[in-house]
């Protein structure tokens, strides 16, 4: 992105709108909060910076993912690494995912 009108930023790239979607939408849903020690999601009940098993059910719940979508949304697809966690890069992955087959679906 680069300063635009009055200090504004503007979107260099569909990538830069993405991401800016992503972040509104994380935030806008109650699904990421912030605090002074920094962005976690809401669900993350033990507070270690990832969603686990036992947290997952509780995001997908809030999130009432369109069946369209939710093969994108398994606990194993979207924990890309396989550790058993799964990451906030991890998540945005899955909704840049989400959003590229949305975008593709419209036209």
């Amino acid at each position: 992105m680069k300063s635009g009108f009055r200090g504004m930023a503007v979107m260099k790239t569909t990538t830069d709108c993405r991401k800016l979607w992503v972040a509104m939408f994380l935030v806008l849903s109650g699904i990421l909060a912030a605090d002074e020690g920094g962005v976690y999601t809401v669900h993350d009940t033990n507070r270690d910076g990832y969603l686990d098993r036992s947290e997952y059910p509780s995001y997908l719940q809030k999130r009432r993912i369109d069946s369209r979508y939710r093969h994108l949304w398994s606990f194993d697809k979207v924990d890309r690494n396989g550790d058993g966690k799964i990451s906030n890069s991890e998540m945005v992955q899955t909704l840049q995912e989400e959003m590229a087959l949305r975008h593709s679906v419209k036209r």
